[in-house]
């Protein structure tokens, strides 16, 4: 027990920060990423098979995405209001673009949610953590052009899902997916 306390404040320190980013990206809330992040770690730290796991790093980020879509999943359509946007008049986007453009990525995660699982992460490491091709494939065993095919895939996919929309986002690109 000493041991996995080791390893999970180990983890922690070594991955907590890129962990807490993916998750404030892919939820759009800091605060439901910290909620996420403790449920991950208590999720850790209570599972049985915590020390059979081969590749802990690998296995804590695709738990952290999967944490966030079901968390998106979980969520109702529910209408922004006036009293949520938060923004300074000043700015050099109109809040009317910055809500659209937030619509606009909220659409698009929805639609990575709906991408198989990896596909999904793939396409996560590439357009969210932009992380290179080569680096994926290392993390995931595979090749370069393997990693390079899935997310091709899987942007293929959301292009279809967002065009099934009729969302008018069909067309847009995703390299710029953060907040």
């Amino acid at each position: 027990m000493e041991d996995r306390h080791g390893k999970l404040v180990e983890l922690l320190e070594k991955s907590g920060a890129p962990l807490y980013t993916l998750l404030t990206r892919l939820t759009l809330h800091e605060d439901v990423a910290e909620e996420l992040m403790q449920e991950l770690f208590i999720k850790l730290s209570n599972s049985s098979q915590f020390d059979k796991i081969q590749n802990l790093g690998a296995y804590v980020r695709r738990a952290a995405i999967n944490l966030a879509f079901d968390w998106r999943r979980s969520q109702k359509r529910n209408v922004l209001g006036l009293d949520r946007l938060n923004e300074p008049a000043s700015n050099e986007k109109s809040p009317l673009a910055k809500l659209v453009q937030k619509e606009e990525l909220k659409e698009i995660l929805n639609a990575i949610g709906q991408v198989n699982k990896p596909a999904r992460e793939v396409f996560v490491m590439r357009y969210i953590q932009q992380e290179s091709y080569d680096d994926i494939a290392k993390q995931l065993g595979k090749t370069p052009h393997q990693a390079r095919a899935l997310c091709s895939r899987a942007m293929n996919n959301i292009r279809n899902i967002l065009g099934s929309n009729n969302s008018g986002l069909s067309g847009k690109e995703t390299d710029n997916v953060e907040d």
